[in-house]
C-alpha cells in the first residue's frame, strides 16, 4: 500500500489494519474495546463492517501465519548483484527479479542505483544451503560482481514494513 492509499484512510481504518497486523485473529469486540479506549465510539458490528470493506477494496489482501522458530529459521541472505552493462539491462533486472519471486524463501527483490544494480534478501530454509548461490548460478554470465551476507532482523516495527513493502 502506497502512503498515499493508507493516509486516504481514516484513524480509525488505519488502527484496525495496525491491530489486525499485530495479531489477524484479534476477534472484532477486542478491536472495538481498543478503538473505544483511543477516543473512537465503535461497536463490533461496526468493525466487522470496516474489515468486510477493507478486504473487498483490496486494502487487506489476505491472512498469514506467523510460524515459530521451530517450523521456521530466522536466518536470511542479502545478495547484493551487479550485472554487466548491457542495452538490456532493465529486462535483465526484470528477468531475475521474475525469477527471484517465484522462489519459495524469497522476502525482497529491489533495484538500486549505484555501485549494486538489485538487492535480493532470502530466508534461509532448513536443509537449503546458500539459497542466493541459485541464482548467481542461474545468472552467472550477467553478473559482474555479487556480494552475499548473512543479516538478522529484530525490532522490525511490521506495520510500516509491511507498508513500505506494499
Amino acid at each position: 500500500m502506497s502512503g498515499e492509499a493508507w493516509s486516504n484512510l481514516d484513524k480509525v481504518d488505519q488502527k484496525i489494519i495496525e491491530i489486525l497486523n499485530n495479531n489477524a485473529r484479534t476477534p472484532s469486540k477486542d478491536i472495538a474495546v481498543e478503538l473505544r479506549k483511543s477516543g473512537h465510539d465503535v461497536s463490533d458490528r461496526t468493525i466487522r463492517k470496516r474489515i468486510e470493506r477493507l478486504e473487498k477494496s483490496g486494502i487487506i489482501k489476505g491472512y498469514k501465519a506467523v510460524l515459530s522458530d521451530v517450523a521456521e529459521t530466522n536466518e536470511h541472505e542479502a545478495l547484493f548483484l551487479k550485472f554487466k552493462v548491457t542495452k538490456s539491462l532493465e529486462n535483465l533486472k526484470e528477468s531475475v527479479r521474475e525469477h527471484v519471486v517465484s522462489l519459495p524463501y524469497y522476502l525482497m527483490a529491489a533495484n538500486m542505483d549505484g555501485e549494486w544494480n538489485m538487492l535480493v534478501i532470502l530466508r534461509m530454509e532448513r536443509g537449503l544451503k546458500n539459497p542466493a548461490s541459485r541464482i548467481i548460478e542461474k545468472f552467472s554470465e550477467d553478473i559482474i560482481d555479487y556480494r552475499i551476507t548473512k543479516i538478522d532482523f529484530k525490532n522490525v516495527n511490521i506495520v510500516n514494513m509491511s507498508l513500505l513493502l506494499l
